[in-house]
């Protein structure tokens, strides 16, 4: 064998692969230097400007403004104190700090960003050696905390996304367009700028009087999947993002699992009556509560001879639990795939998943507890979407808060569309169960959402939370209610949720509905109007900071264990991470001194 003739081919095979890499590698940066519209825009000396975050009427959630940041050469100052003294009230830095910035560093440095340029401009006017200025965009939310924990914010660099649609669509807000080769694309989103106010307000004010752990209230229509309004609490002001903290910037409408209670009981009802398993006139006995073995489920009442309308009227336990023993298993578990549960929406990439246990795992007692809301959990976005489609035409309709992209002249470049998949729910199922549940408004647990001249369908939920290995806990709930409006014709369906509300008021019909009315009733001129445009200005929401609290733990639920460990990591105290997916449960709680324990966090 010839060695020497082996390794010149060897040799050559490694050369020629090497010639093709730099090639390969000369063509991209050629590309990106001559041929891409943004680095030709760097080259030129021309920033960026990252595109707007519209709402459906053209209302700027998120905008980008010309800034200026002071900076300073040290060697280059003559007079340390002197020039400390005169950009001092400018700037409302202290000028001994100044001063002091200047002697100890030797290079150039970033004395404040983001001021704005008729003070940038003044201080330029003084001419101090060594004192530059520099230009950037300035990222500003001009209606403050409203949609904050959607739209999300950037850091102090515009271009640096750091939560909700500001990250989920940072390519798109940060390339340039075609027309336009130094600006970004604009988002525009499905929300309703007037709607979204009309929800905070109201949950606002009630998730404070309430002393609730979170709240969230979601309105989407019905037959597009469109988003009209998303609220999530406690919230944030972005634009000092960092004087909140961390876990307020949560979207909780997205994160928050949770079991969904008597919510629950209309998708029985309506597979009930979809399958033909129930007659019309048939009833059942409610004693108070169901025997099964050991297991015995309460009921509020003694309800007597109850048909299925009257189970939804009165949310009766024991009637929804003796309908639903007629579904087969393997039926009632299709029906719940349909509907999504156990899986996710596909609004948003870091949607919390709920969950379904499969059919091979179920007890006897699985469909008990489901036909109430225990055992399987949802997060609001998913139950939302699941929800209208018992009413639409039986069509699960992918949500979406995203309508279309456009260039700086309003060209529209990406258009988004909602995917559907069939559920299988009939027309006379449908106006069956609208009907029922147009009775729990009018006279049943839902009575505080009723409009006189407006109808309303809905169901309330009220459950009791458990804790890991501990069960449910006397004084834990999660309040809820479900609507749909018109109920005739619905167009709208809606959530609005308390977790852990304090005091005596903690029931779906008592917390949750009349939030859901007040809602309702300032919106009906802006559902029946659609989306023509008004002259409108909305007042900004402003929030208070919270107040942390060094010495105690965080609250750690929804948050990833990315995030779980960021957080812990600097407390310098023991931890351990049980499971994968999200934090639903911490231990010790959230708020509680971590001093001297172990922390455990469970995922899931």
């Amino acid at each position: 064998m010839d060695y020497n003739l082996l390794n010149r081919k060897r040799f050559t095979i490694l050369f020629v692969l090497l010639c093709v890499f730099f090639t390969g590698l000369l063509i991209r940066v050629g590309f990106l230097v001559f041929f891409n519209d943004r680095e030709i825009a760097f080259k030129n000396g021309e920033r960026i400007l990252r595109g707007a975050i519209y709402d459906r009427r053209g209302i700027e959630l998120a905008l980008s403004i010309d800034s200026s940041t002071i900076g300073i050469y040290p060697g280059n100052v003559y007079d340390p104190n002197f020039t400390a003294v005169q950009i001092s009230p400018f700037l409302d830095i202290p000028p001994e700090r100044i001063e002091s910035l200047i002697r100890e560093k030797s290079r150039y440095f970033l004395l404040k960003r983001e001021i704005d340029d008729t003070t940038a401009s003044r201080i330029m006017e003084m001419a101090l050696p060594g004192v530059r200025r520099e230009r950037e965009f300035k990222r500003v939310y001009p209606h403050g905390s409203l949609a904050a924990s959607l739209v999300g914010f950037t850091g102090m660099d515009d271009d640096k996304a750091l939560s909700g649609l500001e990250y989920y669509y940072n390519r798109e807000l940060m390339t340039p367009t075609e027309s336009d080769p130094t600006r970004g694309a604009n988002v525009h989103l499905t929300l309703d700028g007037l709607i979204q106010f009309k929800l905070e307000k109201a949950l606002g004010k009630r998730f404070e009087e309430a002393g609730a752990k979170r709240a969230v209230g979601l309105l989407m229509e019905i037959h597009t999947g469109r988003i009209l309004a998303m609220a999530s609490f406690p919230s944030f002001d972005p634009n000092r993002y960092a004087s909140f903290e961390e876990y307020t910037h949560t979207n909780w409408a997205i994160r928050h699992v949770y079991e969904p209670g008597s919510t629950m009981k209309i998708f029985l009802a309506s597979i009930l009556l979809n399958e033909n398993l129930i007659r019309p006139d048939e009833k059942f006995e409610c004693p108070g509560y169901v025997d099964y073995g050991k297991t015995r489920i309460k009921c509020t009442h003694v309800h007597g001879k109850v048909n299925l309308e009257e189970i939804l009227q009165y949310s009766c336990n024991a009637g929804i639990i003796k309908a639903a023993s007629k579904i087969p298993n393997d039926v009632l578990f299709e029906y719940m795939r349909r509907f999504r549960f156990g899986d996710r929406s596909g609004l948003l990439p870091n949607e919390s998943v709920g969950y379904m246990p499969n059919l091979n795992k179920w007890t006897p007692t699985t469909p008990m507890f489901m036909a109430i809301g225990q055992g399987i959990s949802v997060t609001p976005i998913q139950l939302v979407a699941s929800a209208a489609s018992i009413v639409n035409g039986g069509r699960f309709i992918t949500p979406r808060v995203v309508s279309h992209i456009t260039d700086a002249y309003g060209e529209v470049l990406h258009e988004f569309r909602s995917e559907e998949a069939p559920v299988g729910i009939k027309e006379y199922s449908t106006e069956k169960l609208l009907r029922a549940m147009t009775r729990v408004v009018q006279a049943g647990t839902g009575k505080n959402a009723y409009i006189q001249e407006y109808s309303i369908a809905g169901k309330t939920g009220t459950g009791q939370k458990s804790i890991s290995g501990r069960g449910y806990q006397d004084g834990l709930w999660s309040a809820s209610f479900l609507g749909f409006f018109p109920a005739d014709k619905p167009k709208v369906v809606g959530l609005i949720l308390f977790d852990e509300p304090r005091g005596d008021s903690h029931t779906g019909g008592g917390l949750a509905a009349p939030v859901f009315r007040e809602v309702v009733e300032n919106i009906i001129p802006i559902i029946e109007q659609g989306e023509r445009t008004v002259n409108v200005r909305l007042p900004k929401l402003d929030r208070k900071p919270l107040q942390s609290k060094s010495d105690r733990l965080p609250d750690l639920s929804g948050k990833s264990k990315r995030e779980v460990v960021e957080l812990l990591s600097p407390l310098g105290v023991p931890y351990k991470l049980h499971g994968s997916g999200f934090c639903y449960e911490q231990e010790p709680s959230a708020g509680s001194s971590y001093e001297g324990k172990r922390i455990n966090i469970f995922f899931q």
